[in-house]
């Protein structure tokens, strides 16, 4: 691939016949007979490339088109330009690759520009809904931040299960008369007292819809909704390297943020059922702390 650097879009060429018949084009310089302009482009390609050079041609993959003042082109290495034409050619190339980047960065904001109606809907549609990700966040969130209607206890076994990556749902008990005498059975000396058993309860689904990654707030408004607001009003050919830099990064992650937000939701409403949750009420001992966790089973749908 070969990528020529206009004076106002980066053009790219495939195939280095196309170099080879530029006018001025020669592949026989003499660095000795010419002072050096600029460079038009680099090229890099899965077979060697001789340099242009008549007193180098050695083969390399990834190097320089130049210009001569006197008008002619030729292709050289980058170590050729450094050995042949000092630091002027080091403070082009260094120039170059500038240029290059911040022009591809502006192509990639003014094309991701043009989808940010079709992006803003996209996550409209994710937000919005009875069940959707505003819902799952809200709802979801009581089950491990301070609120009035799940009880801490019933909070404090979901972090516990969340640090742990545990999904198995356990309630903890003294062993019966029974499995006592089962314990020393098998190990054949007196069990220590009291000994403590877990039964399992359930396997909940969808608990990892609560961790850091998962949150949908954090991606969906606080990253993509507020950065779209930023970007908008941006003029994309007055931004500086350093911005162009910021913000074609942060364009190339915002279709996986959309995907992680949609499989976030999708895990939320698996989590965010009735009959999942429902077993946590094992838990709760106080009637009170019951009725209320009841009312918060009964407000999802």
């Amino acid at each position: 691939m070969i990528v020529l650097n206009s004076a106002k879009e980066l053009v790219r060429v495939e195939a280095w016949e196309d170099i080879q018949g530029r006018p001025g084009f020669t592949d026989n310089l003499d660095p000795a007979a010419h002072e050096l302009s600029g460079i038009i482009g680099q090229y890099a390609f899965a077979d060697k490339i001789h340099c242009g050079l008549s007193n180098c041609h050695t083969p390399h993959f990834r190097g320089y088109l130049v210009v001569t003042k006197s008008g002619q082109e030729t292709n050289i290495g980058k170590d050729c330009g450094k050995n042949y034409f000092g630091i002027d050619f080091e403070n082009m190339a260094v120039q170059f690759d500038r240029d290059m980047q911040d022009k591809e960065a502006r192509e990639r904001l003014w094309s991701f520009s043009f989808k940010l109606e079709e992006l803003k809907g996209a996550i409209t549609a994710l937000r919005e809904g009875e069940r959707g990700a505003d819902w799952v966040y809200r709802t979801s969130r009581q089950l491990v931040d301070l609120g009035k209607l799940v009880p801490s206890v019933v909070r404090r076994r979901i972090s516990i299960m969340l640090k742990t990556g545990d999904s198995l749902l356990t309630i903890e008990r003294e062993a019966t008369a029974q499995e006592y005498e089962m314990e020393e059975a098998r190990t054949g000396r007196s069990a220590k007292r009291p000994m403590v058993v877990s039964d399992k309860v359930a396997d909940v689904r969808g608990l990892e819809a609560l961790n850091q990654a998962n949150d949908l707030r954090q991606i969906l408004i606080l990253d993509l909704e507020e950065n779209i607001k930023v970007f908008e009003p941006l003029n994309i050919d007055l931004l500086t390297s350093k911005e162009l830099s910021k913000w074609s990064k942060w364009c190339g992650t915002v279709e996986q943020k959309l995907e992680t937000a949609s499989q976030s939701l999708q895990i939320g409403l698996a989590l965010l059922s009735q009959q999942n949750l429902e077993p946590f009420m094992r838990l709760i001992e106080n009637e009170d702390d019951q009725k209320s966790f009841k009312k918060y089973l009964n407000s999802i749908p």
